[in-house]
C-alpha cells in the first residue's frame, strides 16, 4: 500500500513548496484538489506534475468536489462541466482518478424523494463517465451515509446501472457510518467489500470516537474505526492501493504516518 495525504491539509501554498513539504513529512502520494492546495494558476497543472515528480510523489487522485445531484438543473450541468474538465486535466498530467462525493441529504429524507435525487445523480454520473471513457480516466465516487449515495447497496446499484469500467469507488470508512450505526460498522464495511470491492481504487483514512451522539476526530488508530478489518481486506485484495490521510493535524501527523506505514508494510 502507498501511504498518502490530502495535499491541501498542508495549506494552500506555491506548488514547489507544497510538494517539498509533503515529501519532507514522509508521505508517498497525494490527493490533489488544485484550487484548494495550489497558490497561483491552477489552469495548467504541468507545473504541479513536475513539482510532485521531482519529489517522487504520485498524484493518485485529482479532487474535484462538485454537487452532482442538486435539483437546480442549470447549476448541476455547470458542475458536471467542471468535473469533465478535470477529467481532461487528469488525462493531460497522467492522473488516473478524479474523485468527488455526492450531494448532502438529510438522513430522514422520504424514500420517494431520495429516489428522485438518485435519478439526478445517475444522470450526472452518466455524463461524467462518458467523458471519462474518452479520456481513459476513472470517475471515483465516494459513498457517504449523509449523501445521495449513502449505502453499499445503492453504490452497487449505481455501478450496475451506469455499466462502465470507468466508474470506480473511493472508500472512506468514517463517512460510511453515522453515530447511531457505528456498532454496525463491520457489517457495513463487509457489505461494501462484497458488493463493490473490485471497484475500490483509493481509501481515505481518518478516525473518530462518538461523543454526545456526534463524531469527534482522533488520531489514526486512536478511535473506534475497525482498521484491523479494513487493512486485512486491503492486504488480501488491494495490496497496491493508496491510503490517503484526510484531515491531517500538523501537530500530530507523524503519529498518523507511523500507524499508516505499519499498516502498509504488514498484515494485521
Amino acid at each position: 500500500m502507498k501511504v498518502g495525504v490530502r495535499a491541501h491539509d498542508f495549506g494552500r501554498q506555491p506548488v514547489a513548496s507544497l510538494a517539498a513539504n509533503i515529501k519532507e513529512a514522509g508521505f508517498e502520494c497525494v490527493q490533489l484538489a488544485p484550487t484548494k492546495a495550489i497558490e497561483g494558476d491552477t489552469n495548467n497543472l504541468n507545473e504541479a506534475l513536475d513539482a510532485f515528480a521531482r519529489h517522487n510523489l504520485e498524484i493518485t487522485v485529482l479532487g474535484c468536489y462538485i454537487e452532482p445531484s442538486i435539483t437546480d438543473r442549470e447549476q448541476r450541468l455547470k458542475n458536471i462541466k467542471i468535473f469533465q474538465q478535470n477529467l481532461t486535466n487528469a488525462k493531460n498530467i497522467g492522473v488516473k482518478i478524479v474523485g468527488t462525493e455526492t450531494t448532502h441529504m438529510d438522513i430522514n429524507t422520504p424514500e420517494a424523494e431520495r429516489e428522485k435525487i438518485y435519478a439526478l445523480l445517475k444522470d450526472s454520473v452518466l455524463r461524467m463517465v462518458e467523458q471519462a471513457e474518452k479520456e481513459d480516466v476513472y470517475v471515483g465516487i465516494e459513498p457517504v451515509a449523509e449523501h445521495t449515495l449513502n449505502t453499499p447497496a445503492l453504490t452497487r446499484r449505481l455501478l450496475d446501472e451506469v455499466k462502465s469500467d470507468k466508474l470506480k469507488i473511493i472508500f472512506d470508512p468514517v463517512n460510511l457510518v453515522l453515530p447511531h450505526t457505528i456498532l454496525e460498522q463491520d457489517k457495513i464495511f463487509n457489505e461494501l467489500f462484497t458488493l463493490c470491492g473490485k471497484e475500490i481504487v483509493a481509501v481515505h483514512v481518518k478516525d473518530i470516537v462518538i461523543e454526545n451522539s456526534q463524531k469527534t476526530w482522533r488520531e489514526i488508530g486512536k478511535g473506534v474505526i475497525n482498521y484491523d478489518l479494513i487493512t486485512k481486506w486491503l492486504h488480501d485484495n488491494k495490496p497496491d492501493i493508496s491510503i490517503l490521510r484526510e484531515g491531517v493535524n500538523m501537530e500530530s501527523y507523524a503519529l498518523d504516518l507511523a500507524v499508516m506505514k505499519k499498516w502498509s508494510s504488514q498484515k494485521i
